[in-house]
C-alpha cells in the first residue's frame, strides 16, 4: 500500500496532566505531587502533538479531554495557553466538546471564568460520594461541604459548562441506602451526565492493602443495588448509554464514545495512550513513558509500540462496542473489516440470540439487559470463534483510508 493512498484523519485528543496533591486510595493511575515543573510540562504537550500529528497524518481533533491526575490543580492561565495552542492544530476551531476532570476543591469563580474563556465547555467533577465517612475511606481530600460548595458555584456557571458527576458504587462499608443516597443527591443538581462506576480493588493500591475481603459487607448485593440505581436514574430522565454511564438526551460523552466506538485517539502527556493508524498502514497502540520529570525537559519517550493484528483489533472492537447500549453499527463494521459480522461469528451470534442475550437487525448488534450481565461469557465465545476461523485481512480504519 502506498502512503499516498492513506488520507489524513481526525482523532480524539487526550491530555494527561499527572499532578495530584495526594493519590486517592483506590487509584492506580500514574501521578506525581511536585507541581514545580508544571509550566514546563505543559509547554511540551504542543510539541508532542505536532510530532505525532505529522507522523500519523492527523489533521484535526473531534474532542479534547484533560485528565489526570488533577488537571485543575495547574494554574488556569497555563491551561488556557495550552488549549489555545491545541486549537491552532484544529484550524483555530474549538471541538464541540472540551472536557476537564476537576476535584471539588479546585472549583472557584476565578478558575471557572478562565476555564470558560479557555474553551472548556464540560466539567467532569470527581465527587465519588456525598458522604464524609466514605470519602475518608477512599482517601479523598474532599468533604461533603467542599462538594456542595463546588456544585453551587457550577450551578451559577451552567450556561458555560455541561456537568458530569463521577460516583463510585460499592465503597467499603456502603449499604444499599448509602449507595442510592449518592445517586439521589447527584440528581438533585441536575447534571447532564452521571458516571457510576463499580469499585475495582486494583492490586497495589492503598485500598486493596488496607481492606481485605473479610472486612467487606457481604450482606449487600451490589448487583441488586446496581439494578435499583439504574432504574432510579432512568426514572429521572438519565438513559444508560454505556455500562457505567448515564446521560440526559444528547449529552453523551463525545470523547469517551470515541473509545467505545473504536475511533482513533491521540494521547499526550506522561502515561497517555494512543491508538492511531501509521502512514505505513499499520494500526499502532502505544503509551508515552510515565516520567513527568523527563517529559518536562523535552525528553519525550514511548513504551514499546504494539502493532495490532487484524484479529486483535477485531476482539477490541467487539469488546468496546458491546459496552454501549446502541451496540455495534453493522454498516461501519463491514466498512472497517470488509466482511459482515455474521460471516465471522455465525455460531456465537446464533447461540446468544436464541438465548435472548443479543439482538441483531439490519443496522446493529447489541446486548439485551440480560446480555449485559453475561457480557464476559459472550465475549469469550466470540474470541474462541475468532481464534478458530478468522483469517484477518485488509482493514479500512478509520474508514477514510485503508489499513492493513
Amino acid at each position: 500500500m502506498n502512503e499516498s493512498e492513506l488520507k489524513p484523519y481526525s482523532a480524539a485528543l487526550y491530555i494527561h496532566i499527572p499532578y495530584c496533591v495526594k493519590k486517592c486510595d483506590y487509584c492506580d493511575f500514574y501521578s506525581c505531587c511536585d507541581l514545580s515543573s508544571s509550566e514546563s510540562l505543559l509547554s511540551q504537550i504542543p510539541i508532542q502533538i505536532a510530532e505525532l500529528s505529522k507522523s500519523y497524518s492527523i489533521n484535526g481533533f473531534t474532542s479534547v479531554y484533560l485528565g489526570g491526575g488533577t488537571p485543575a490543580l495547574v494554574n488556569a492561565v497555563y491551561l488556557k495557553t495550552l488549549l489555545h495552542e491545541i486549537y491552532s492544530f484544529n484550524g483555530g476551531i474549538l471541538p464541540d466538546e472540551v472536557t476537564m476532570e476537576c476535584n471539588p476543591r479546585n472549583v472557584n469563580p476565578g478558575n471557572l471564568a478562565i476555564w470558560a474563556d479557555a474553551g472548556i465547555n464540560r466539567i467532569s467533577l470527581g465527587v465519588q460520594s456525598f458522604q464524609d465517612i466514605f470519602l475518608e475511606k477512599a482517601g479523598r481530600r474532599s468533604s461533603r461541604k467542599t462538594i456542595l460548595d463546588a456544585l453551587e458555584m457550577l450551578k451559577v456557571h451552567r450556561d458555560c459548562f455541561d456537568l458530569n458527576i463521577d460516583l463510585i458504587q460499592g465503597l467499603p462499608g456502603m449499604t444499599e441506602n448509602n449507595q442510592l443516597s449518592d445517586l439521589e443527591e447527584a440528581v438533585k443538581w441536575q447534571p447532564d451526565h452521571i458516571s457510576w462506576y463499580s469499585l475495582l480493588m486494583e492490586p497495589g493500591t492503598v485500598l486493596s492493602k488496607n481492606w481485605s475481603s473479610r472486612n467487606q459487607n457481604t450482606e449487600v448485593d451490589n448487583d441488586e443495588v446496581w439494578l435499583s440505581g439504574c432504574r432510579f436514574l432512568e426514572q429521572k430522565g438519565y438513559s444508560r448509554y454505556e455500562i457505567s454511564n448515564f446521560s440526559l438526551s444528547g449529552k453523551e460523552s463525545v470523547h469517551n464514545s470515541s473509545y467505545w466506538k473504536m475511533y482513533p485517539y491521540l494521547g499526550c502527556g506522561p502515561a497517555a495512550v494512543s491508538m492511531l493508524r501509521g502512514t505505513d498502514g499499520a494500526i499502532k497502540r502505544f503509551r508515552t513513558r510515565a516520567d513527568a520529570e523527563s517529559y518536562s525537559r523535552g525528553q519525550i519517550g514511548y513504551d514499546e509500540v504494539e502493532v495490532l493484528k487484524a484479529s486483535d483489533f477485531l476482539k477490541d472492537y467487539l469488546l468496546m462496542g458491546l459496552r454501549i447500549t446502541q451496540g455495534i453499527d453493522l454498516q461501519r463494521f463491514t466498512d472497517v473489516f470488509g466482511v459482515e459480522i455474521t460471516e465471522i461469528l455465525p455460531k456465537s451470534l446464533k447461540r446468544w440470540s436464541e438465548q435472548h442475550c443479543l439482538t441483531i437487525d439490519e443496522t446493529s448488534l447489541k446486548c439485551t439487559e440480560q446480555g449485559l450481565d453475561l457480557q464476559n461469557s459472550i465475549l469469550i465465545s466470540f474470541f474462541e470463534e475468532i481464534d478458530a476461523g478468522y483469517q484477518g485481512g485488509t482493514l479500512n480504519w478509520p474508514p477514510e483510508g485503508a489499513v492493513e
